[in-house]
């Protein structure tokens, strides 16, 4: 009897040690298990934006080279009628034309532009608020649930905002500022004016 008892005393202190520090493992593991999903979804979604950055760019890079040709297409109008003034221009179909396509097509690069800028902001967020969440990983059980539960919030928060953003770029046309073909051209004459005195220039603009 005396060894059961005395094996009995020994085993409640340790019985008791067990039920105190197991709910505050489990806790623990619970907020370490939802800090890493939270961060997984910031890694997806940070990669799904700078995606986008990279196909805004190459769209912007294809506008301007798009943008170039119509450029030297105008050029080469105005050289071969002989226009010299806005109000030719104008008059003239096929110039008026490439004016208002160049102010379409810079007003789309204007926008990829930014466009570039915001997904890069992004990325830089998503960086941030991911080394937030891997700093708290390594101390979580030191942390409250408070301070896990509105560090989760906030990230979902910021996810939610951007997810939209990062399935498609989107370009809303009747946001964009388009000049007018005057604006077009008095930016097209100005390089005519420095290329006509510069005929390097001018022997380059003729290759193109």
């Amino acid at each position: 009897m005396k060894p059961f008892m005395t094996m009995y005393r020994l085993l409640v202190p340790v019985i008791v040690l067990a039920l105190l520090v197991r709910p505050s493992t489990v806790t623990a593991n619970n907020k370490a298990e939802l800090l890493r999903q939270t961060m997984a979804d910031i890694v997806l979604l940070n990669s799904q934006m700078a995606q986008r950055k990279t196909d805004a760019g190459g769209i912007r890079d294809a506008l301007s080279a798009q943008l170039e040709a119509i450029k030297t297409e105008a050029r080469r109008e105005w050289r071969e009628k002989g226009i010299d003034t806005e109000a030719e221009a104008l008059k003239n179909p096929r110039l008026l034309y490439d004016l208002m396509l160049m102010a379409e097509i810079q007003a789309y690069i204007h926008r990829y532009t930014q466009k570039i800028s915001d997904y890069r902001a992004a990325c830089d967020r998503l960086s941030y608020l991911y080394q937030q969440a891997d700093d708290d990983l390594k101390i979580v059980s030191t942390l409250s649930g408070l301070k896990i539960d509105a560090l989760i919030s906030t990230a979902e928060k910021i996810l939610d905002g951007y997810r939209p953003e990062a399935q498609a770029i989107v370009i809303q046309p009747n946001k964009l500022t388009i000049e007018t073909p005057e604006k077009m051209w008095q930016v097209l004459s100005e390089g005519r004016r420095l290329i006509s005195s510069n005929p390097e220039a001018l022997t380059r603009v003729t290759r193109k």
